[in-house]
């Protein structure tokens, strides 16, 4: 065992157990344990861990760099018990039982006493099975009731937001209380003036852009609120846009009412919302001071009706969707679906002086270029690979016809020392020494002959697989989504309309 790896997790249900699960008492009880065992004498330990993050599913930092790791670097895991590693019964399960055990990871649950590299681990018993179903009803448990606590406590009028919304900031003294961010709000009264004298939101964010004045992001970066919440913009800064302008022209909130439940988990494994019906929001009204009148909220609304299509269309197939960006400002681009389709940058729309105005690529010519750049990369990675597979060949087997060389010259030693034992050259004595070293050494080359042959199979099977993975690409005549997917990135476009392909695998130009 070379190196041993320590997993620690705490999410915001565990805090109220006690100190006992804090991030640094498993750190303690880890080491303990390995201080006490002798084999883990030299190992080198890294530490991964995953501060405030549920253990309903494996989407955390520090258990994707672990397992990343697993079966390379890594060679044994150790965890306080099991709902630290997960509380999903059958993600759990398949690690434990199929994943680690042909990674040939070792994996040791201290408080459980389970050990997979002492014999308890060949199969997940039942003991571990019902712990991990425990921990599983219990996340359900404590998810559901957290979700009917913030609901009755939208309905008492508390904002359960994390960090205020643009214009408000949190009460310093009462607690899920807002209070008026007045110079945020003063932005806010203006948007709603602005719209409720005609013009579209488009032509507000292009207003508030030349001023210079900040959008909601770079606003709350500018005065520490929220601690951005990992938060990114595209480029290192934003600005107003045509979709930041409508938000807040279509939020009640502004008009001094809570507004919550507008969607829900769909379960405690996954991160996805849908969507609840309007009837089954829960609205409260005056919870916090408005910054703008219902009336002017109701005026806004109406003249923002009639700058949305009334029929929206269906969005078209888009072969390209989230792959293309700006070069100068990292958004991604959009489509504009004309007679001949092209991509552009929004950003364009609302900063008339940036390089972003000058971004335009035809669909047409895109497709061209790309098709003829993957069908050009595709062969030169296959020719590659196959020079560097064709090297290995030749090495593997001569590497084998020098083993069976020695074969060949142990058998004539041993052919040898039992006509000199039979005339009476050498002893007995001799004889059975002799022979048990050629045999050691026959033995020796056998296995290293059968070591070469397994390497040489494995490398005919990969040059199988890169065939067919990548070489089915290369004589494409259409690009299709799939092709891009698995082999493009992100593609950049800069204001001279050149691009910059960043491929899925090492460029070989």
């Amino acid at each position: 065992m070379e190196t041993v790896a320590l997993y620690m997790r705490l999410s915001s249900e565990d805090i109220h157990e006690g100190e006992s699960y804090s991030i640094a008492n498993q750190r303690d009880l880890l080491y303990g344990y390995i201080r006490e065992h002798r084999e883990f004498d030299g190992c080198s330990i890294l530490e991964f861990s995953d501060d405030g993050y549920s253990g309903v599913n494996f989407d955390r930092p520090g258990i994707r760099k672990l397992l990343a790791l697993a079966g390379k670097t890594v060679d044994c895991i150790l965890v306080k018990d099991f709902s630290r590693f997960g509380r999903n019964l059958v993600e759990v399960g398949d690690y434990l039982d199929q994943i680690f055990p042909f990674l040939g990871v070792r994996f040791i649950a201290v408080n459980e006493g389970y050990d997979s590299g002492k014999g308890l681990g060949s199969s997940v018993s039942l003991d571990v099975s019902l712990k991990a179903f425990v921990y599983e009803m219990y996340s359900r448990d404590v998810s559901e009731k957290v979700r009917s606590v913030k609901q009755a406590k939208m309905r008492k009028g508390e904002y359960q937001g994390s960090i205020a919304f643009y214009g408000y900031k949190m009460s310093k003294e009462e607690k899920n209380k807002l209070q008026i961010d007045e110079p945020a709000a003063e932005v806010v009264r203006r948007i709603f003036r602005i719209a409720g004298e005609g013009k579209r939101p488009s032509q507000i964010a292009l207003e508030l852009n030349r001023e210079g004045i900040l959008s909601p992001l770079m606003y709350r970066r500018e005065n520490h609120m929220g601690g951005l919440r990992g938060w990114k913009a595209a480029g290192g800064t934003t600005v107003w846009m045509r979709e930041n302008v409508r938000r807040i022209l279509v939020d009640e909130r502004y008009t001094g009412c809570i507004v919550g439940h507008k969607r829900n988990i769909e379960g405690i494994s996954t991160n996805q919302t849908k969507a609840v019906p309007k009837e089954e929001w829960i609205v409260v009204r005056d919870t916090h001071d408005a910054i703008v009148s219902k009336q002017v909220y109701e005026k806004a609304q109406e003249v923002l009706g009639h700058c949305v299509r009334k029929e929206p269309q269906k969005k078209p197939y888009q072969k390209f969707r989230g792959i293309l960006r700006c070069g100068c400002c990292g958004r991604v681009l959009s489509r504009r679906g004309t007679r001949n389709p092209y991509f552009a940058c929004l950003t364009a729309r609302s900063v008339k002086d940036s390089g972003c105005v000058r971004v335009r690529l035809d669909e047409a010519a895109l497709e061209e270029v790309l098709l003829a750049a993957i069908r050009t990369q595709i062969r030169l990675l296959a020719s590659k690979e196959a020079e560097n597979m064709g090297k290995a060949d030749h090495n593997l087997l001569k590497e084998i016809k020098e083993y069976q060389g020695m074969l060949s010259r142990y058998k004539s030693l041993q052919t040898a020392a039992f006509e000199d034992f039979a005339e009476g050259r050498i002893s007995r004595m001799e004889y059975l020494s002799r022979k048990k070293e050629t045999a050691d050494r026959q033995e020796e080359a056998n296995s290293r002959i059968a070591e070469l042959n397994n390497q040489l199979a494995e490398l005919q099977k990969r040059q199988a697989v890169q065939d067919g993975d990548m070489g089915k690409y290369a004589c494409a005549r259409e690009l299709t989504r799939e092709m891009l997917v698995e082999l493009v990135k992100e593609i950049r476009v800069n204001e001279e309309n050149a691009i910059e392909i960043i491929w899925n695998f090492r460029e070989e130009v």
